[in-house]
């Protein structure tokens, strides 16, 4: 639905003691739209973000998904509900081909990426999802 809130902010606020680094901010995302948060450094860009995405919890407020409030969901459920954060340093294998780099990604995602014989098994998966990968965003 185009009109569909995707994610919402609900008076979102953080405070490091005495500091509030964000103060009762509310936002709503509609799907298919592009939203830009702009302000100078130490504005609180960054600790809004990691409120968004899970990484830190605020003191106060409610972070909706699909009005579904995650607020206190653990980060790594996030993620496999479709919200998460890239940082700016990028960690890559300079070694590795773009495809491996990004089937690595894909396998760390996955449910097999600390079981050996089990993420063997399932390299085909993530080969297949690598290469989805690559055709979405035009790599190749």
């Amino acid at each position: 639905m185009p009109n569909e809130i995707i994610l919402e902010a609900q008076n979102l606020r953080r405070e490091f003691g005495a500091l509030v680094a964000v103060a009762d901010v509310s936002l709503k995302v509609k799907a298919g739209t592009l939203h830009s948060i702009i302000g100078p450094n130490g504005a609180g860009k960054t600790t809004f973000f990691n409120l968004l995405s899970g990484n830190i919890p605020p003191t106060s407020g409610k972070v909706l998904l699909r009005g579904k409030d995650i607020t206190n969901v653990p980060l790594y459920k996030t993620v496999h509900l479709g919200i998460g954060r890239s940082f700016q340093i990028t960690n890559i294998f300079p070694n590795l081909t773009v495809l491996e780099n990004i089937r690595l990604a894909a396998q760390a995602l996955g449910k097999d990426s600390f079981r050996l014989f089990r993420s063997y098994r399932a390299f085909p998966k993530y080969e297949a999802r690598a290469w989805e990968v690559v055709d979405q965003v035009g790599l190749m």
